[in-house]
């Protein structure tokens, strides 16, 4: 029975990430905002960032950049220190850098994990392939020649020739025994 809630909150977040990486932007800021002015996690700035980077959402996590450092500026005027205003300012930019430039990391490792991992199972996966013509059967569900299907997934190239036995048995005439060149 206790597994019920977090099978759910694992769907509902699969679902709906946006919530996900919203919710741990307010639970750090509350986090902030209660432990006061003296106490600081900007460390703790980089969770929701990054959530929202990995998940794919890259304007969302460059918003959160911005505004989670910011909103610490703002918590100055709710506890009264305007004394200290320009060197929060400036520790706000400072960090506002420092997590657009993780955000946009993040994203850069994110997507290549996925294209690497979309090639991996391409290229792992079971291949269909007609018997008598040995075509692969596209996503699409069409038949293209073996070439040219891994040519566009892969990126490989290919060159093409005869191996022994198929030029003998096209090519009778040109073909010469190395056995009897020996003799």
């Amino acid at each position: 029975m206790s597994e019920y809630p977090c099978k759910f909150l694992v769907f509902f977040l699969r679902k709906r990430p946006a919530l996900l990486y919203t919710l741990a932007a307010v639970v750090v800021l509350i986090m902030d905002y209660l432990t006061g002015r003296i106490i600081r996690f900007p460390i703790a700035y980089a969770l929701p960032v990054v959530i929202a980077a990995w998940i794919g959402s890259k304007y969302a996590s460059y918003c959160l950049a911005v505004i989670l450092p910011l909103s610490r500026v703002l918590f100055h005027f709710l506890w009264h220190e305007t004394d200290l205003l320009p060197v929060a300012v400036l520790n706000a930019m400072i960090a506002v850098l420092a997590l657009l430039l993780y955000a946009y990391l993040v994203q850069r490792v994110s997507r290549q994990k996925k294209l690497l991992s979309k090639r991996v199972n391409l290229l792992e996966g079971i291949l269909p392939v007609c018997a008598s013509r040995k075509r692969i059967r596209t996503e699409k569900g069409n038949y293209e020649q073996i070439e040219k299907y891994i040519a566009e997934h892969t990126g490989v190239s290919f060159s093409h020739g005869l191996c022994p036995e198929c030029f003998k048995k096209l090519y009778p005439e040109y073909y010469k025994d190395d056995d009897s060149t020996q003799s």
